[in-house]
């Protein structure tokens, strides 16, 4: 159920209004990156961008004071707005937020983030990130800026909705830490008139977040891609007493590791030295803070490039979530069959993937397993799709649910004694000879016996590798029963050709 189907909007008018049609069943995976507010040319950006610096410069003079663990949840946990529907949950759209451990990290490291060095034109506070060991950077500090362009993002829907929505979607709502108050040092609630949905008996206020500040991956600035732009930022370096002091060290690096090759006799080759140099830069970067600014010069110089790569990957998910997925219901409800009554939660999960595997194979839904001829590369993607073929069950479809064993893939269950672990897993995982010992761990932890295993194979030597790999394992007999392989090549033979 999209935004435009719940509110009876036409979806162009959400198109026009510049922002995204989210799904109001489970979260869009797309975040806000600061950089792409920091790069527009529009003045409410460039407005919002400021603020949001503006109180990190508040938060480091608050730091340099002392920080109490009530002025830590005050003033540096930013909990999650679910109520744009952006982010990893599956079903519904409930997050952790960042927690105090996050919370505790930026207070230490704000001042690092506000630094520029006299090398980058802007502040950048995701530039603490580059000093983050923990999970989910991306998702933090989408929660982190949503929380800090609360006012913006209700304001905007507010002028959608009054204008667009009817009257009985509406209501008036007071939203909480919707702006900050300098003098007392306080946030403030605001009253926004917003659409609704009822969830759990309540309404929920739903809030629309624009297209052009949005992206699936990683934010612009973060750790694997300072990694990999090593050799970039070594050349845009302009002091020529940093760009000495960097390219001593490295070359100090360099000069040890040949030094010992050739005392053990082995050989020296170029991408072993690149694999030195780029160590050598990561390890300078303790020493000398300015490499991180260099990086975020980079990336401010990158903006047209930046700008295009975001919008690619929101059209990415569009089509992977909104299109692909609009397509696969429609084919669901056209061919959805009479399920037996009374399954349990086994026989009504092979049922359901039964129909699925039907759905992909025989109804042409394998062509929505691609984007741009390029078959879907995550399981993650797969079990978004999965999911609407579990319309109409009463049982219950947990994502990735976590017993301290690691996250198992789907988990159907009722009550405490009904479950039903499906695992899913792309053929070409290179994990996937070690699917049943991972099961077995999860089946452990979940009381449960019977897993169902789903395996997707978009070409003829995957299939092969599979079923190499069942052979191996003496589990091909329970191919159809346990184990469900779905073709997903689309280079399928026409029936009128057979």
């Amino acid at each position: 159920m999209y935004f435009s189907d719940y509110f009876k909007v036409n979806p162009q008018l959400i198109e026009n209004h510049g922002a995204i049609n989210i799904n109001l069943v489970c979260d869009l995976p797309l975040f806000i990156d600061p950089m792409l507010i920091f790069n527009s040319d529009k003045d409410e950006y460039m407005k919002l961008h400021q603020n949001i610096i503006e109180y990190f410069h508040f938060l480091a003079g608050k730091s340099k004071s002392g920080i109490r663990d009530g002025d830590l949840m005050t003033y540096y946990n930013f909990s999650e707005i679910k109520n744009n529907w952006l982010g990893y949950s599956k079903v519904g759209n409930e997050g952790n937020g960042n927690g105090k451990a996050f919370a505790k990290f930026f207070s230490e490291h704000i001042s690092f983030a506000l630094e520029t060095n006299g090398i980058s034109s802007g502040e950048h506070y995701e530039k603490a990130l580059l000093l983050f060991d923990g999970k989910n950077g991306r998702d933090k500090i989408s929660d982190l800026t949503t929380h800090l362009i609360l006012d913006y993002l209700a304001t905007y829907t507010q002028n959608f909705a009054i204008k667009n929505i009817a009257p009985q979607f509406l209501d008036n709502f007071y939203l909480e830490n919707a702006k900050f108050n300098y003098e007392t040092e306080t946030f403030m609630s605001l009253k926004y008139k917003l659409p609704f949905i009822i969830k759990n008996g309540k309404r929920e206020f739903v809030l629309l977040t624009p297209i052009d500040i949005l992206r699936k991956e990683e934010p612009t600035i973060n750790k694997l891609d300072l990694e990999r732009n090593y050799n970039n930022i070594r050349n845009i370096i302009d002091n020529s007493v940093i760009r000495s002091q960097l390219e001593n060290y490295i070359a100090k690096a360099v000069m040890e590791y040949e030094q010992k090759n050739k005392t053990r006799k082995k050989k020296i080759t170029k991408p072993a030295i690149a694999k030195v140099e780029k160590e050598a830069f990561l390890f300078a970067l303790r020493d000398m803070p300015e490499l991180y600014d260099y990086y975020i010069k980079l990336k401010e110089d990158s903006k047209d490039e930046v700008n295009t790569e975001a919008l690619l990957e929101v059209k990415e998910q569009v089509c992977k979530y909104y299109q692909n997925s609009f397509q696969l219901i429609r084919l669901y409800k056209s061919t959805a069959p009479t399920y037996p009554a009374e399954l349990n939660a086994h026989e009504e999960a092979k049922y359901r993937i039964k129909h699925f595997k039907h759905i992909i194979e025989n109804c042409e839904g394998y062509k929505l397993l691609y984007y741009n001829n390029t078959p879907i590369s995550k399981e993650d993607d797969l079990q978004r799709l999965f999911r609407f073929v579990w319309y109409g069950s009463f049982y219950d479809v947990n994502y990735e649910t976590n017993n301290g064993n690691g996250e198992l893939d789907i988990k159907v269950s009722c009550g405490a004694n009904e479950k039903c672990i499906i695992e899913f897993k792309l053929a070409s995982n290179s994990r996937l000879p070690r699917i049943f010992e991972q099961v077995a761990v999860y089946e452990r932890a979940n009381l449960s016996k019977d897993s169902l295993y789903v395996i997707f194979y978009f070409n003829q030597n995957e299939k092969e590798t599979v079923m190499r790999m069942l052979r191996n394992a003496k589990k091909d007999d329970l191919i159809d029963e346990n184990i469900f392989l779905i073709d997903c090549n689309n280079k399928k033979v026409s029936a009128s050709k057979i």
